[in-house]
């Protein structure tokens, strides 16, 4: 440690370089010439400079001064041997080191920060255009696109839709109008796009409506494209007395709906012909007798044409089963044909002509129908001779059909008024008008009066008319005893007695008839 600190002296740093012990010849390594290593140096001092050292203010700026230049261009230095070296004097370290000065350093400088700064700003800016573009969405055109086209778009790039409607005349429904980002311009991701789409025409817009019927198909179709009106129909029907494309009709589906109050939201069906359809005969008739009503039916649906069934009663053919055709087998039809088919509906119940029969012979006919047979008073019909029934003759019924009741009436001729004098009495009168007068259609009418009498209170002792045949409308007055007298033997009458004359009765008025008690009488007014 002590040798190691030696070294560190002041001789040893005293701004001077020291020779070297001559150690190497005692270490047997031989000398060498100038002969022996030629050299050549660029540069070689003088004897005054070569003991002052080369040193200029232009050095401390890192290049050296014209001067120091021209002197190393001009001085040829042969570089000396390590004899010759060690056999010179001790100088300092400065004046044996050769500097060496690059005149383009300083540019070289420059220019690399220059790079450097020129690449930093290039970095950032590719770094910034990088995240700006992945930040960054270009906006299409989406003007007169569908709004779900926009929200595909808007889901696939991160942009948030928000749609607005309204209604647009020219822009189709679902449509979009306008967008708040311009096309072809950036949107922020995350961001919302708002768009304006069509809800179509407004429907509440008042459209004149035009004279249809001075229009064909063809014009009111453009009429309807123009005016957008989707809600009116048009319509095409054959006709066979309007040629192709007339107009027929129009119709509102609010049949309260006035033409000049017509909105574009209102329905109106437009009717125009298709002229007269014609069919070619071309569908093969088939043979039905004997076959079911089903047959028939599915043939007809399978070719199109127009069948008609029609029912008969039959003796011998079944419910159901075909008994003729109109049109026979092997013929051709077309559609617009009508096929006609006769069908069975079985054995028929007929009603009976009862004009044929007497009262009697009709009550005890068995035919199938029911029948009441009633006898009716009559001032034309003699007695016993049929008047009229209810069901025309002749009609006939299936098995499964409810038929009705047949009502029968026979004439009773007209009517007769028997004697009630001493048989009958004031309560009776009522019960047996109706039933020999009134239920057989004969309006007869009494009237009662009250007399002293020795009879049986409420007994008949007087009739205005009896024993004889009356017109219909008759009223008989009838009297009636109070039984206040005492009975009394009646002499016989004297041969020369005549009755007295009947009175003559009033008919009945409509307020008379009015006062009937429920006895069917009728007081004296």
């Amino acid at each position: 440690m002590n040798d190691f600190l030696s070294n560190f002296t002041k001789e040893n740093y005293d701004g001077k370089k020291h020779e070297p012990k001559d150690e190497e010849n005692q270490q047997g390594i031989p000398e060498q010439t100038s002969e022996e290593i030629p050299v050549e140096s660029s540069f070689k001092p003088s004897a005054k400079e070569s003991s002052e050292p080369i040193f200029d203010s232009a050095m401390l700026d890192g290049e050296p001064s014209d001067s120091v230049k021209e002197t190393a261009e001009n001085v040829p230095v042969t570089t000396p041997t390590r004899r010759q070296t060690r056999e010179q004097a001790p100088v300092s370290r400065f004046e044996t080191e050769e500097t060496e000065f690059d005149p383009t350093y300083k540019k070289k400088q420059q220019k690399k920060y220059a790079i450097i700064a020129v690449l930093s700003i290039i970095a950032v800016a590719v770094i910034g255009f990088a995240y700006y573009q992945l930040t960054h969405v270009k906006v299409p055109d989406f003007k007169e696109k569908e709004v779900a086209s926009v929200r595909t778009w808007g889901n696939d790039e991160g942009v948030k839709i928000n749609v607005t409607q309204e209604y647009n005349f020219d822009t189709e429904i679902n449509a979009v109008i306008s967008q708040s980002v311009p096309a072809d311009k950036k949107i922020r991701k995350g961001k919302t796009l708002e768009i304006v789409s069509s809800l179509g025409p407004d429907p509440e817009e008042k459209i004149s409506l035009p004279d249809f019927s001075k229009m064909d198909k063809t014009a009111a179709a453009e009429w309807v494209s123009e005016n957008k009106a989707e809600n009116v129909t048009i319509i095409e029907n054959y006709d066979n007395k309007l040629k192709k494309g007339a107009y027929i009709k129009q119709e509102f589906a609010n049949k309260d709906l006035k033409p000049e109050n017509y909105m574009r939201k209102d329905r109106l069906m437009i009717y125009f012909s298709k002229g007269k359809e014609v069919f070619e005969k071309n569908i093969d008739v088939l043979e039905f007798k004997g076959k079911a009503v089903a047959d028939v039916e599915e043939w007809a649906k399978k070719n199109e044409v127009k069948l008609k069934l029609v029912k008969d009663f039959s003796q011998t053919v079944a419910d159901g089963i075909v008994i003729s055709q109109e049109i026979a087998k092997g013929q051709k039809i077309s559609k617009d044909e009508e096929f006609i088919v006769h069908i069975s509906k079985g054995k028929a119940i007929e009603v009976p002509d009862y004009s044929q029969y007497t009262m009697d012979e009709a009550s005890s006919l068995d035919s199938g129908v029911s029948a009441v047979i009633k006898g009716m008073y009559s001032e034309t019909v003699p007695y016993g001779q049929f008047i009229s029934q209810s069901v025309e003759a002749g009609k006939q019924y299936n098995e499964t059909d409810k038929i009705p009741s047949v009502k029968v009436v026979y004439s009773e001729g007209r009517p007769y008024m028997r004697d009630l004098r001493g048989s009958t009495n004031e309560g009776e009168l009522a019960k047996l008008f109706f039933d020999e007068f009134e239920s057989k259609g004969a309006n007869i009418y009494y009237q009662i009066y009250y007399v002293d009498s020795a009879e049986p209170k409420g007994q008949v002792v007087e009739m205005s008319t009896y024993g004889q045949f009356i017109y219909m409308g008759t009223t008989v007055s009838i009297g009636i005893s109070l039984g206040n007298l005492s009975q009394t033997v009646a002499e016989p009458p004297a041969d020369n007695y005549s009755p007295p004359a009947e009175e003559e009765v009033p008919p009945v008025t409509d307020e008379q008839q009015a006062m009937t008690d429920e006895s069917g009488t009728i007081e004296n007014q």
